[in-house]
């Protein structure tokens, strides 16, 4: 049957032919795949040739809507960017909130892909179910603000996701932005965007596709709206006031964040006395007004203001991962510096993660005499704010020794000759969260197929540490415990958690949704209101695990070798004093928990490919048929 609440159609685009087309979606696709990071495995394994350079017009790079986005379910309306990542040379995807995924459905697409690159700047136009390449030579060179300003001035009630400066000099470490500041910021899409000269992707439109049952998905809408009143009424408050930057000061004391390059310790390097500068609470002072995703009753960002020294900062409050890597990560308790940091990225159209990660890189590299103030054009010096800001902006812009750092740690420490400080896994920047602190990342850190992600789901994100964690789907298998520093079955616990985790992703809805503040959902109750399509909860953990599997068996096809993903020494080094004094975490404990994860996946635990008799019971094998002979039976 026809599926509803989706448009059945994506678009796809050749830059370097101009061709232009409406691809017919399959239902058994939205059947096996659902939406996003599934639909968008699905359409770029197909259509990408093996072998294609990241930076070359042979990449398919695609924005993909949640299955739900247009039913205005709570907590739905994230997108994904997916391709491949120049950074780790395999499979690549980021997830954004904002509006942008909601507004490509009602402008008659469920996702837009692109391949070729055009011979000059240009920017596509969706436009109720119509696809345009326009030219943009006139918004080439600006800032991601003043790109989206200018091209919804040009169409009206438009949404746009775009680049800027750090995207179009191939800066590798470069996000794509919608609204200001919604970032798609891992794996390096930026720079795949901006390689195709593709500055923006425009969507017009005001047609919302029909669900299948609207009074169930109202009711629905009810329930959830009376959860946020009643059982999680608490976590909404603090997430409301808060959002992420509600768990600074806690990471910084416990462990959690890393400091100065993942060598320091919070209590001791930063301290109470510098959280009460630039801490938790003091950011929150430059709220002017809440800030929502679309489709989210609990608004967890906020529209700021700020007159810092280095300018008036008028845009989005900073996340927990922005301001512990800008601000305690580098020892500068200095707001102004890392709100300011913070916005240069977004106007750039950096990834936060990974530009505060260059910086610690090159700062240690300054301290230890690698870089000298000839090679950097001004002193680097551990807690400098100015030093810190004038970092952001030449690697922004792609100038002198930002060139370099911009191109990421991996690739600017072979340029240097410092592997060692280069604190990364498969050429991705880690996020600040200590595997030491939790070890349940580490799973996912090396073993996931896009590396150094703390939000590719796990026990670490579902509640490591003693308590319990709750089955996915409702299931009926109880979890239990996972105690932080037991191992001998955090793998497999983790496996399960991801899996869902993949589902929730391709559905549309904010991790935050079942991490903080609803926990459980009626997933397969939404899915068949709005749809149509009816799910047992085994049959959607499936669902998850055949995604899981075909970003893995891309890279696979690419040649990615993932026994090669390893947490870097530092990471693992024992630290003598401070809250993680006397944790021992090992490679063999991290080679230990992967293995179990990739088993219960279906996976070869020895070399983490997907097993043919996997690919076989998932439905992949006509699709992965080029790489059925590269894997273990």
């Amino acid at each position: 049957m026809a599926v509803k609440g989706v448009n059945g159609v994506v678009g796809f685009v050749n830059l370097s032919t101009g061709e232009v087309k409406k691809v017919q979606i399959p239902a058994v696709v939205y059947r096996n795949f659902l939406g996003g990071y599934g639909l968008g495995a699905w359409f770029v394994y197909r259509n990408m040739q093996r072998g294609a350079d990241p930076l070359g017009p042979g990449n398919v790079l695609g924005i993909v809507s949640g299955l739900l986005n247009a039913a205005g379910i709570p907590m739905t309306g994230r997108s994904a960017a997916v391709g491949k990542s120049p950074l780790t040379g395999g499979w690549g995807d980021a997830n954004a909130g904002g509006r942008f995924g909601p507004k490509l459905m009602e402008a008659g697409l469920d996702a837009i892909f692109v391949t070729g690159a055009a011979e000059k700047p240009v920017y596509i136009l969706v436009e109720n179910g119509d696809i345009y390449i326009e030219r943009a030579s006139d918004l080439w060179g600006k800032t991601t603000r003043e790109a989206e300003d200018e091209l919804r001035r040009r169409h009206k009630g438009s949404q746009a996701v775009v680049i800027g400066p750090a995207g179009e000099r191939l800066q590798l470490i470069a996000a794509i932005i919608n609204e200001y500041g919604r970032a798609y910021g891992r794996s390096g899409l930026g720079a795949v965007m901006g390689s195709k000269k593709l500055k923006a992707i425009v969507a017009v439109g005001d047609k919302k596709p029909e669900v299948y049952d609207r009074e169930l998905v109202r009711q629905k809408v009810v329930e959830m709206a009376q959860m946020l009143r009643t059982t999680r009424a608490k976590a909404y408050e603090i997430w409301h006031k808060y959002g992420t930057i509600y768990t600074l000061d806690s990471s910084v004391m416990s462990g959690d964040t890393p400091i100065k390059n993942w060598a320091g310790i919070g209590p001791r390097d930063y301290g109470e006395k510098n959280l009460e500068k630039f801490g938790t609470n003091t950011v929150i002072r430059d709220n002017v007004k809440p800030y929502a995703c679309a489709s989210c009753p609990v608004a967890c960002g906020a529209w700021i203001r700020r007159a810092t020294r280095y300018g008036v900062v008028e845009g989005h409050r900073l996340e927990y991962e922005t301001a512990s890597l800008f601000g305690p990560a580098l020892l500068n308790a200095d707001q102004d510096s890392v709100v300011y940091a913070g916005e240069l990225c977004n106007l750039y159209g950096l990834d936060t993660i990974s530009t505060a990660n260059v910086v610690g890189f090159a700062f240690e590299l300054y301290e230890r005499g690698i870089l000298t103030e000839r090679d950097v054009g001004f002193p680097l010096k551990w807690g400098d704010p100015d030093a810190v800001v004038k970092l952001v902006e030449i690697i922004g812009k792609a100038e002198g020794i930002g060139k370099v750092l911009g191109q990421g740690v991996k690739k600017a420490a072979e340029i240097l000759g410092a592997g060692q400080y280069a604190m990364h896994v498969g050429g991705q920047e880690l996020p600040a969260h200590h595997p030491q602190y939790l070890p349940g990342l580490a799973i996912a850190y090396t073993g996931d197929p896009t590396p150094a992600r703390h939000t590719a789901g796990g026990v670490h994100w579902w509640g490591e540490g003693g308590k319990r964690l709750w089955a996915p789907f409702d299931l009926g298998q109880d979890l239990g415990a996972s105690p932080k520093y037991e191992y001998g079955d955090k793998g497999r616990k983790a496996a399960l958690i991801t899996m869902a985790v993949q589902v929730e992703n391709a559905l549309g809805f904010c991790q935050f949704s079942s991490a903080v503040i609803y926990r459980t959902l009626p997933y397969a109750d939404l899915i068949y209101a709005v749809t149509g399509m009816k799910y047992t909860p085994e049959e959607l953990l499936k669902v998850g695990q055949r995604i899981q599997t075909l970003r893995q068996l891309f890279n696979v096809r690419e040649g990615v070798n993932p026994r090669e993903w390893r947490l870097p020494r530092g990471v693992l080094e024992p630290f003598p004093e401070g809250p993680l004094a006397g944790v021992r975490l090992t490679e063999e404990d991290v080679e230990r928990m992967r293995a179990q994860y990739w088993e219960a996946l279906g996976w070869d635990p020895a070399t983490g490919y997907p097993r043919r008799a996997t690919v076989q019971e998932l439905g992949l094998a006509e699709i992965a048929a080029d790489v059925l002979d590269l894997l273990p039976p």
